[in-house]
């Protein structure tokens, strides 16, 4: 198991940080008080649950009021998974694996059996330690750190230890061999003045002495039976012990070890996980399989007879529509600019002889000399009759004039009609007028086609306008046709890009279903190459090897754990039995004898009871039975108060005897890691380390042998965290966590803590170990973080 990554929404001085952690040795810089004591509780937080205000505890709530608690990224056996833990109170665990997004059911249940059979106290003692620790060494007797040395190898050794000080203490408090002023001893020294007292006050009565002579011989009698029968109790003991050994030593024979081949658990656990995800990608394919047959593209919409082609048809109609209303227009002003000159309506357009009679009226003066000239001519000349002249003059001249006033007359009424224009501007103005009746038709030829042109228009967008919930300005076309083109253009790129965003996501779903068919495939074949080792087909005939080979190796171990419970001396003694019925006759004799012995013992009582009946009858005098009573008091006192020393004495010798039952599976695999590391330590100094049954002494390298109470402070410290980094390391075997160490060496020296960093990091290459310290000038790591 490996922490990857620590996710704190608060805890103590950290809020709403994380930080990423690596494999091997992960070196964790800060000075004082920069949070590196708060992170490591953080981590013990997350695993085993937040601390508790009892006992005055430390409990990090947040300073800047975040909630309490976050999330460890862990590496387990089941692929990475995050443990997020919150609020101190009513804490809420959840459990999410990362492969998935999926969570654990039941978190705590899971949880604790991840980190079985480990509690908080046994991560404590075998995984987590700190400068403390080691500063217990100097504060402990030296034959107290030998115990714990030897005892180590039982988790939770530590607290046992300190009871067994504490017992023994307390014995030695009621009790000791050259003391005086201890409970016992002054018990013992008031028995035995009283006893001389009795003695004094009993001179008379020699009846008494010379029976309680013959009791004392009894009971000395009796003692000695009662050490028979000890004896003899023991031997049956030993006997019913043999006939248990036997039973065992016939069951380990019994036990058939067959030739398995071995199987690397970790490549099951390997192929568990491959399973797992090719299971994920599996349904991920058939997820993104389903995904791809909900996507409907629409289809492409079609170039042909679209509403763009209508509105481009418009935009050519309203053009059309806008160039004859511009003629229109001028027209109308061109019309509006006659009619304009003129007081009424405008006059029709003037005749050639309309246009004659606005002449000037030389002409009538010239023909009225012209007629004078010629009648002088013809009277005066040619000498035609005067009369005839006149008359035909007067004729000629009456004709002039009434030709002049008619044309006159007709002048008056242009003038009338081309009112307030004159004769010049009348003139001018004829182009202009006779265009105007053009320009009337032509207006109203326009008005209807501009009428059936909006018309058409008007049905051409109406349908589209309608689609596209636009209203139609009728006073400005050209700008609805504007907004029309604009809108049906978005309305098009819309339909486009949802039917590109369709396709892209069709194109993103078909290609994660091949990287993850890729990585199916890859996955699949790592797990055919599994199989193909072990000569199986699928996981089911994987694990059933597994559990063959598991069952093979308990049956091992099982013959080893019952050959470990019967020593060398028990084998050897069982073999000189050829069954169980020769132990059970044996037994059986030893029985018989010690209840002989046990009848004599109770006839030696029946006969010290007679004994003191009479003693009772022959005590007549009252100081002396008192004398006997304060002595039977005093005997009873002592008799308690040596039992209490006694059962002292023996809880600490049980307890250190079942501290060392329990560390003898592992202490010779501790011993042997823990010598190469006490060697690497000190630089070759020692070079082993060697134990016989309640003590240890360390070999120098030139064979010099030292007890451990014998070593400077330093080296003690040293041969302490060898012991402790060999126990988590032989312990792997039943779980394996990171190694937290919390600036464990600052009282080493640079060439000690040089060694310890290097030990580490050699650890590190196989389990991961996060070092927090305040000092990492002198060392060079590949991996720190600083706070």
């Amino acid at each position: 198991m490996k922490i990857k990554r620590l996710e704190i929404s608060g805890f103590g001085r950290w809020s709403q940080e994380a930080f990423d952690l690596s494999d091997g040795l992960q070196v964790i810089f800060g000075q004082n008080e920069s949070g590196k004591t708060t992170l490591r509780a953080f981590i013990v937080g997350v695993l085993f649950g937040f601390p508790t205000k009892k006992n005055g505890h430390n409990v990090y709530d947040p300073k800047d009021g975040s909630q309490y608690g976050g999330s460890l990224i862990l590496e387990t056996d089941e692929g990475d998974v995050k443990i997020t833990r919150l609020n101190r109170t009513k804490t809420t665990l959840t459990i999410t694996r990362l492969i998935n997004q999926t969570e654990i059911i039941d978190p705590e249940k899971w949880l604790k059996q991840k980190l079985s059979p480990l509690t908080r106290e046994a991560f404590d003692d075998i995984f987590n330690f700190n400068q403390e620790d080691l500063t217990r060494i100097s504060q402990i007797k030296s034959v107290d750190f030998q115990k714990l040395l030897l005892n180590i190898g039982a988790v939770g050794s530590t607290g046992w230890l300190d009871v067994m000080a504490e017992f023994d203490k307390s014995a030695d408090k009621l009790f000791a061999p050259r003391a005086n002023k201890r409970p016992l001893n002054i018990a013992i020294k008031e028995y035995e003045n009283a006893t001389e007292e009795l003695h004094q006050k009993s001179a008379e009565l020699d009846d008494f002495m010379l029976a309680e002579q013959a009791l004392t011989d009894l009971e000395s009698e009796q003692h000695e039976q009662e050490e028979k029968i000890l004896t003899a109790s023991q031997q049956l003991q030993e006997t019913q012990q043999l006939v248990q050994q036997y039973q065992l030593f016939e069951s380990a024979k019994k036990i058939e070890i067959e030739n398995v081949p071995s199987v690397d658990e970790k490549q099951v656990v390997q192929a568990r996980r491959l399973q797992i995800e090719i299971d994920s990608l599996n349904d991920n394919i058939l997820r993104h399989n389903e995904a791809l047959k909900n996507i409907e593209v629409p289809h492409e919409v079609s170039d042909d007879n679209t509403d763009q082609m209508v509105l481009t048809k418009a935009q050519v109609a309203q053009r059309n529509l806008a160039v004859n209303t511009e003629k229109r227009t001028n027209l109308l002003k061109q019309k509006e600019q006659i009619e304009a000159q003129f007081e009424g309506d405008v006059p029709k357009g003037l005749t050639d002889s309309e246009l004659q009679s606005l002449s000037s009226s030389n002409v009538y003066l010239l023909s009225t000399g012209a007629l004078i000239l010629i009648l002088f001519v013809s009277i005066f000349i040619m000498h035609w009759p005067a009369l005839w002249m006149v008359i035909l003059s007067l004729i000629v001249t009456a004709g002039l004039f009434y030709k002049r006033q008619k044309k006159n007359q007709i002048r008056q009424m242009i003038q009338k009609a081309y009112s307030p224009l004159n004769i010049q501007n009348i003139k001018k103005i004829q182009p202009e007028v006779d265009q105007y009746e053009q320009q009337k038709m032509d207006i109203q030829s326009l008005n209807e086609q501009i009428e059936g042109q909006y018309d058409s228009l008007i049905q051409m967008i109406q349908p589209i306008a309608l689609k596209l919930d636009i209203q139609i300005l009728s006073d400005s076309l050209e700008l609805t046709i504007a907004q029309l083109i604009s809108v049906q253009q978005q309305e098009s790129l819309s339909e486009q890009s949802k039917r590109s965003m369709y396709v892209q996501q069709q194109n993103q779903i078909v290609t994660e279903i091949q990287q993850q068919q890729e990585k199916l495939s890859e996955k699949l074949n790592e797990q055919k190459t599994i199989f193909k080792e072990y000569h199986v087909t699928d996981l089911h005939e994987l694990q059933n090897t597994l559990d063959q080979y598991n069952k093979n190796e308990q049956l091992k171990q099982r013959y080893q754990d019952i050959m470990n419970q019967i020593d060398e001396s028990t084998r050897q003694e069982l073999l000189k039995y050829d069954d169980e019925t020769q132990l059970l006759e044996q037994k059986e004799k030893q029985q018989k004898h010690l209840t002989i012995l046990q009848k004599h013992a109770f006839e030696l009582q029946s006969d010290i009871a007679h004994y003191k009946a009479q003693q009772e009858q022959r005590t007549s005098n009252d100081q002396f039975m008192m004398l006997q009573q304060d002595l039977a008091n005093q005997k009873t006192e002592l008799t308690q108060q040596f039992g209490e020393y006694l059962a002292k004495k023996m809880s600490v010798k049980w307890i250190n005897q079942a501290l060392q039952d329990a560390s003898q599976n592992r202490f010779p695999k501790m011993q042997q890691l823990a010598t190469d590391y006490f060697q690497k330590l000190t630089a070759g100094r020692y070079v082993n380390i060697q134990f016989d049954k309640n003590t240890l002494q360390v070999v120098r390298n030139d064979r010099q042998k030292f007890s451990v109470v014998e070593l400077s402070t330093g080296t003690q410290e040293q041969l302490y965290v060898a012991f402790r980094l060999a126990l988590s390391q032989v312990i792997k075997d039943i779980i394996n966590m990171p190694i937290l160490v919390d600036d464990g060496f600052v009282n080493f020296d640079l060439s000690r803590k040089q060694n310890v960093i290097a030990l580490l990091t050699d650890i590190g290459r196989n389990q991961q170990v996060i070092y927090w310290t305040a000092a990492i000038h002198n060392e060079h790591f590949d991996k720190v973080i600083e706070l």
